[in-house]
């Protein structure tokens, strides 16, 4: 999946992220696993926005937080500019923290309520060396990133509670722009949000990625958000990906059938009298013993009996667009 022509920031190969279940029982010999990652290999490119899209449940927000080491991936490799980050020490690892930060979903819960805005924003700033605390150029820069974030001077000294989602969530924003990072995990960050601050939150993100050359995982269940922001998309299903590709030919010419259902479920005001709202059928499966073969032929109207017993293997179907799937939609 390398593109010659780009330089992948991060490159995951077989990430998998178990978490153990304690037993139930002591007649329970076996020890399970929730497989909330179950080997996912992707490269992100400098200065593209990755779309990463799926239902809930189905691993996105582990992925993102795995490739920041907040958790430690069970297997497989997670490098950072060519960095085994799972080779590195606490130490080590704080000092990459700066230049890797997350906007996560919720904007009341991940805001201390006994810190000011100041404090919230220039709290990394301090941690990494960048400035001194109580300093006048530690103020003044953190009033500037507040500006760009779309926060007025004077709410410096105000606390969370004050603030509507939308303002909370440019404050989590500007917290994590702060360090001059050069990658941003968007974690949910617009999903919590009314409509029209969504639209507010993502024009917000596109203009600081293009003033500070950023590189973005945009993660989301929305995708009309995805469409409108992202460079590539990649599809997830019980902790996989099952289609990767440019966001355009995703969108246009889907190849999985879980990516084709996800699209046609979208609610849309254009007039299509005839046109009903796709719905997947039956529920995600358990994620503690996931299906065998292709994890989605149990949902699947295109299943057989190969989807049944082999796994779908890493397909090249068209230029740049990748699918696992024994049949894929468009040779269906």
């Amino acid at each position: 999946m390398m593109d010659d022509e780009k330089k992948a920031l991060f490159t995951l190969s077989d990430v998998k992220m178990h978490f153990p279940l304690k037993k139930s029982s002591f007649f329970q010999k076996e020890k399970l696993f929730v497989k909330a990652v179950d080997g996912v290999s992707i490269d992100i490119y400098e200065g593209e926005t990755f779309g990463l899209v799926g239902e809930s449940g189905c691993g996105k927000s582990t992925l993102g937080r795995v490739m920041l080491q907040l958790y430690k991936q069970t297997s497989g490799s997670v490098h950072y500019n060519g960095i085994d980050l799972s080779t590195l020490g606490k130490e080590e690892m704080r000092k990459l923290r700066r230049e890797m930060q997350i906007i996560f979903q919720d904007p009341y819960s991940s805001l201390n309520q006994r810190f000011t805005v100041g404090n919230i924003i220039s709290e990394a700033l301090v941690a990494h060396n960048m400035f001194r605390r109580g300093s006048k150029e530690l103020e003044e820069y953190t009033i500037d990133i507040m500006e760009k974030c779309g926060l007025q001077h004077y709410f410096l000294h105000r606390y969370p509670h004050q603030f509507s989602g939308g303002q909370r969530q440019r404050i989590g924003i500007a917290r994590a722009l702060a360090p001059q990072p050069k990658f941003v995990v968007c974690d949910e960050a617009v999903s919590a949000l009314d409509v029209s601050i969504q639209s507010q939150i993502i024009n917000l993100l596109m203009d600081l990625k293009d003033s500070s050359n950023l590189t973005y995982l945009f993660i989301s269940h929305d995708l009309s958000a995805v469409k409108f922001i992202s460079d590539r998309v990649a599809v997830m299903y019980l902790g996989n990906i099952v289609e990767l590709g440019d966001s355009d030919k995703i969108f246009a010419e889907p190849l999985h059938p879980y990516t084709n259902i996800l699209l046609e479920a979208i609610p849309t005001t254009e007039d299509d009298s005839n046109k009903e709202l796709q719905i997947i059928e039956g529920d995600i499966p358990s994620p503690i013993n996931p299906p065998s073969g292709c994890k989605f032929h149990t949902r699947c109207k295109y299943a057989s009996d190969i989807c049944k017993s082999e796994i779908p293997q890493w397909e090249e179907l068209h230029p740049s667009h990748w699918v696992a799937c024994h049949h894929p939609i468009s040779v269906a």
